[in-house]
């Protein structure tokens, strides 16, 4: 075997390599994926709208797991703006994550936060995808989500259960938008 014929395969060995870590993150996969794109086939749609300062939404876990990343795509006039990420644990009301987090504004983008984020199962969280910098536009704080209906929740795939959405301002969500819809607000669980 020649030097070009081991340089190749080399290197076709490396991106196949790189290709399988990537793919780990790809999380078309995900549970919250699955429901996600399930809605999509459901009502045939898919919105970037809903101008409210918190997305969120409500859920449980069937097994003890971990959050490894967090998705979300910004809206483009944010894309250099903080999005703050928060999970709240809604049996003590403890802030179980917080973090502010960039995301691109072309695609879903992953960020993974410096240590895993343990849930148990059984106990109710609220993730929550808060924008308050946003620019003098209040269109700029949109994001991508499924239309829904109360009678869609909840809702299971694989160990996450999604029971309630939300949209409104930071300690202000509105009775009216409960069940809108299913912001985009991606959890990969390992």
């Amino acid at each position: 075997m020649n030097f070009n014929t081991k340089y190749f395969l080399i290197s076709i060995l490396s991106l196949t390599l790189i290709s399988c870590k990537k793919d780990k993150l790809d999380t078309k996969n995900s549970d919250f994926q699955n429901i996600y794109n399930d809605f999509i086939g459901m009502r045939n749609k898919q919105d970037m709208s809903f101008d409210a300062i918190v997305h969120s939404y409500t859920f449980t876990l069937s097994e003890n797991k971990s959050i490894t990343s967090i998705g979300y795509q910004s809206h483009p006039n944010l894309s250099s703006t903080d999005y703050l990420i928060e999970i709240i644990n809604n049996v003590d009301s403890s802030i179980v994550y917080s973090a502010g987090h960039q995301f691109s504004s072309t695609a879903i983008s992953y960020v993974t936060p410096a240590s895993p984020i343990n849930l148990q199962s059984g106990v109710s969280y609220t993730l929550s995808r808060i924008q308050t910098n946003y620019t003098q536009y209040v269109t700029d704080r949109i994001g991508h989500l499924v239309p829904t209906e109360e009678a869609d929740y909840p809702v299971s795939y694989g160990v996450l259960t999604i029971t309630e959405t939300n949209y409104g301002d930071i300690g202000e969500m509105n009775d009216w938008a409960k069940y809108h819809s299913l912001p985009r607000i991606d959890i990969v669980l390992e």
